[in-house]
């Protein structure tokens, strides 16, 4: 092929490019999937011991249920044994008890911010976020409160040695009180360890009255509400007020039986216990064990409620009945008027939020 033919047909080669280049259309990037938003009352399902089929369901304003809806925005299960939970703002920590993680979310997508893994004789109980730039794990069987950075998940050795049990987290009069009690029977304890958030150290112990301190409540007064479950076989439990500034104990109020939660609603104290659900006035130490029983819901003495939240917004208490356990629970809306529904939920149901 001549030179001068060769030239010609590259012209027209381009030409042609040209004409049919500009009616081709360029690929538009693909849109990214927009984030879930979940809102309504988020519910933390502990399950069972070595299973990992801890859950976060969801239960939107429109009667929705969203069960397992960490694993479905996150592809992987939350875990083993959901022991706690903590809300800040739009950000959620959750302890993994049996996995020795804790998990950072964004709310309300639930997507993961980051995982801490602890080491292997950790055992994390709770998270209590002491300031914007740190936060405490405190560890049931190693004597460990692991320091970390809330921001990134980063731990920040050294950590705190602590008396072993530790179990409920709070701050109250610019300190950190740590329950430190039996976890199982023969062990004892009574101890209540108070800890210098600044100097991220352990200031002392009080010795409480009665054993196995468990759930912690700060009271309208300014009181500290420590729940001290017994021992399970030969003694009950007792409320115990703390004055936290001066450390001292002001007054005592015996159980029945024993304690396993507290929570404050309109002013009142309301506590989990062998019959159900008690009313406590903190004020005058009167205990009205008749407000929400066993019997008014309907519950067999061997099904376990495991835990309750009153919800406001629909005036209704939730009650959290993990059945005979290791099977799937169920959430008990109660009114005014008696019990509203029975909701099927996930494998040891134990802790009720509403987002927003």
């Amino acid at each position: 092929m001549s030179r001068l033919l060769r030239r010609g047909l590259w012209a027209a080669w381009f030409a042609l490019t040209g004409i049919f280049g500009g009616c081709v259309k360029k690929p538009t990037p693909t849109e990214a999937s927009p984030l879930p938003a979940y809102r309504g009352l988020y519910l933390l399902n502990e399950g069972q011991w070595t299973l990992s089929n801890a859950s976060l369901d969801v239960l939107a304003p429109d009667g929705t249920y969203y069960e397992d809806a960490y694993r479905s925005v996150n592809k992987q299960p939350l875990g083993d044994v959901a022991n706690a939970w903590w809300r800040s703002g739009d950000t959620l920590w959750i302890v993994l008890n049996g996995s020795r993680l804790l998990r950072c979310l964004s709310l309300p997508s639930l997507r993961e911010i980051y995982t801490v893994s602890f080491p292997p004789s950790a055992s994390p109980r709770e998270f209590l976020k002491v300031s914007p730039e740190r936060a405490y794990v405190n560890s049931l069987l190693d004597g460990t409160v692991y320091r970390l950075d809330p921001r990134t998940g980063q731990l920040l050795p050294p950590h705190i040695p602590i008396e072993n049990y530790a179990e409920s987290m709070i701050k109250l009069a610019g300190e950190v009180w740590i329950s430190c009690g039996n976890y199982a029977y023969p062990h004892r304890n009574n101890k209540l360890a108070y800890l210098d958030p600044e100097r991220d150290s352990v200031l002392g112990y009080l010795t409480l009255p009665e054993e196995n301190p468990g759930p912690l409540l700060p009271l309208p007064n300014g009181e500290l509400l420590v729940g001290c479950r017994g021992n399970y076989a030969d003694r009950p439990g007792m409320l115990v007020h703390i004055e936290p500034t001066q450390r001292l104990i002001v007054r005592t109020v015996p159980l029945q039986g024993s304690v396993y939660r507290l929570a404050l609603y309109n002013d009142q104290v309301y506590f989990l216990g062998d019959s159900g659900i008690s009313r406590y006035d903190w004020r005058t130490g009167q205990i009205d064990y008749r407000f929400l029983t066993r019997s008014q819901l309907g519950l067999p003495n061997y099904h376990l409620i495991y835990g309750f939240f009153y919800d406001s917004l629909s005036e209704s208490w939730i009650v959290l009945n993990a059945k005979a356990g290791g099977v799937r629970g169920e959430a008990i809306f109660v009114g005014p008027e008696g019990i509203r529904k029975r909701l099927t939920v996930g494998v040891f149901p134990s802790k009720i939020l509403r987002y927003p």
